[in-house]
């Protein structure tokens, strides 16, 4: 039997949003073991604007197809499967759509190891499903597993007006931790109150260490949770308190910063985390997954959806992104 044709999004060189190019495919074949997932949603990440620009280098031959994360519903199951069946909801976050170009969520459908793909809880429409994979695997692995939160204290959340830091707000909330969220735009700080964070409004670095100290008093801060890395990191570390910690998951602000050597007798932990790297095995992801995804069920963690696109305004999704305005996630929906 023929395969149907689809659209999909793909770069063929890097640049501006116009660079991304809507083509008509042949919808992919299933191999064993593998899905094919009807993609309803999908959830966009600055990764995806780095790769683009040139700022994350990929490999482009016939075109590079963006997006690892998604939500929708499975139309086909090759041999061998045996966990889901067609007309299952489910999300993905697929760590191979960085490394193999034709495996990008900006398309209608996608296939995929069964092993990798995460079923999604009833109460969850797919916009609101394509918005929390990375979100919530990031925060809650990086945060709960890998580098604890505190028992009690004070918690800095950078960049808190993206998904991750939302989530992250929220998460440290919920373990009764005070937290310190900053943004650089006095537009957002509404909402970051509403999410139970106190706001600190900067963009430069110095000035914005000034008025976290400021709102933390002299105990400091016990945990800061960072992806912008650079000055920001330099200036941030100052303020931890005695065996406090440092956990930085990007480089927005460049990718060296500098420690006292006092740390040492402070006994600060300073830990790098990569979820691409942390979650590539597609069972410690479902088993964060599954420890996890009770908080999006219960609304303890909500991600919101800042706006929706039709997949064939990619481009005008990325110029919004790239303004900066949102509070959330941008989504694209077919």
């Amino acid at each position: 039997m023929r395969n149907s044709i689809m659209k999909k999004i793909v770069l063929k060189r890097t640049g501006g949003p116009e660079v991304l190019e809507i083509l008509e495919v042949k919808e992919p074949d299933i191999e064993d073991g593998e899905v094919l997932i009807d993609i309803r949603a999908t959830g966009l990440n600055w990764s995806e604007v780095m790769i683009r620009n040139g700022d994350w280098p990929v490999e482009i031959q016939n075109g590079f197809c963006l997006g690892s994360e998604c939500a929708g519903v499975v139309e086909k199951a090759g041999k061998g499967v045996q966990r889901l069946s067609p007309g299952d909801r489910v999300a993905l976050l697929y760590v191979k759509a960085y490394t193999q170009e034709e495996q990008g969520c900006y398309a209608e459908k996608i296939a995929v190891p069964e092993e990798c793909v995460l079923k999604l809880p009833e109460g969850l429409d797919f916009r609101e499903a394509a918005a929390v994979p990375m979100a919530i695997l990031t925060t809650y692995d990086s945060m709960v597993i890998h580098s604890p939160l505190p028992e009690s204290g004070t918690v800095v959340v950078t960049a808190c007006s993206g998904s991750v830091g939302i989530a992250a707000v929220q998460i440290a909330k919920r373990r009764g931790l005070r937290v310190i969220a900053t943004t650089r735009s006095g537009e957002k700080k509404s909402a970051i109150v509403e999410l139970g964070g106190e706001v600190v409004v900067a963009s430069d670095p110095v000035r914005l260490k000034e008025k976290v100290a400021q709102l933390a008093g002299s105990e400091g801060v016990d945990y800061i949770f960072d992806p912008i890395g650079g000055e920001t990191a330099t200036q941030l570390l100052s303020l931890l308190s005695g065996e406090g910690t440092y956990v930085g998951y990007g480089n927005l602000g460049g990718n060296e910063f500098t420690v006292s050597s006092s740390f040492r007798f402070h006994q600060l932990k300073i830990h790098g985390y990569v979820v691409l790297r942390n979650l590539a095995d597609p069972q410690k992801m479902q088993a964060v997954w599954n420890e996890a995804i009770s908080l999006i069920e219960t609304r303890d963690v909500v991600v919101p959806v800042h706006k929706t696109f039709p997949l064939y305004e990619a481009a005008q999704a990325h110029r919004e992104f790239e303004n900066h305005k949102h509070f959330g996630k941008l989504i694209l929906v077919q």
